[in-house]
């Protein structure tokens, strides 16, 4: 299984970033496209639709909204405000929950609506950091990288250090597996990966440093919701993996669930503190 798991995420982690890299805006936006549309088609059952017209009008829904964003990107901004305020949520249901049902984002209404905040922004955020003017730094398609490192930084760092220390459980009504340690380890990861990306590729010193450390760490801190709500989600529908697409893996969802929450948080936090004051997406 860990070797089925290591191979899948080498081939699909090699088609993104050789898209991220060489393909065109439109044709990076179609692959990510692809991918959300599977995750909202798995989204749907994870809500417990089961009719096909449902699920298929659900799924079109999100998809001429995200193609709406995508020709018309001045939409981003509002998106990922909204989408901040969303996870805020999530954090307050996360801290507050003393049974699985608790709380709106998991009644039937909060789940049409969770479904769009949840993967517009893991669709669109990283089309908007890809258009940084050349010459930012980092450059956009760097960036987007760069986010895709502190995600996989934490959870690999969680997976490990969890296994190896995990005594005290972090969320055990929604991952009963998921630790503090866990969230400590990925943390330490994504702090070495900060620093080292921080000061040896883009050379940042100083105040500026310690800011985009604390970037990184609150990204890689956010990035454990993501996992945690959609474990909530899968536990109360009785499912174990959203899907079958991805082997070793389970589906599209399973992949993106950190992502789907620390792609806005960073979007958020990136544009304030490098432009302030100016327009941002």
């Amino acid at each position: 299984m860990l070797k089925q798991r290591i191979v899948s995420a080498l081939v699909l982690v090699s088609l993104i970033v050789w898209a991220l890299f060489t393909w065109s805006q439109y044709a990076f936006a179609t692959l990510l496209g692809a991918f959300i549309l599977v995750g909202a088609w798995e989204w749907t059952r994870l809500m417990g639709m089961t009719k096909p017209v449902e699920r298929i009008a659900y799924v079109a829904a999100l998809g001429l909204v995200g193609v709406w964003i995508v020709l018309n990107p001045s939409w981003n901004r509002p998106l990922v405000l909204v989408a901040v305020i969303f996870w805020a949520w999530v954090l307050v249901e996360q801290v507050l929950l003393k049974r699985l049902e608790d709380g709106f984002l998991v009644t039937y209404p909060g789940k049409l609506l969770a479904g769009f905040l949840v993967l517009l922004p893991a669709w669109l955020v990283p089309l908007a950091l890809r258009l940084m003017p050349q010459g930012a730094m980092p450059e956009g398609r760097w960036l987007v990288l760069y986010l895709m490192l502190v995600v996989w930084a934490a959870d690999t760092g969680a997976y490990f250090a969890g296994h190896l220390w995990g005594r005290h459980k972090l969320a055990p009504l929604a991952s009963p597996g998921k630790t503090w340690e866990g969230v400590g380890g990925g943390l330490v990861v994504v702090l070495v990966l900060a620093l080292l990306a921080g000061i040896y590729r883009w050379g940042i010193r100083g105040d500026e440093l310690a800011t985009w450390v604390a970037i990184s760490l609150f990204v890689g801190f956010v990035s454990v919701l993501g996992d945690l709500f959609e474990s909530r989600m899968k536990r109360i529908a009785g499912a174990k993996d959203s899907g079958t697409l991805i082997p070793g893996h389970g589906g599209v969802l399973d992949r993106i669930d950190a992502f789907t929450a620390a792609a806005p948080v960073f979007a958020y936090l990136w544009y304030h503190w490098r432009m302030p004051t100016g327009s941002w997406m």
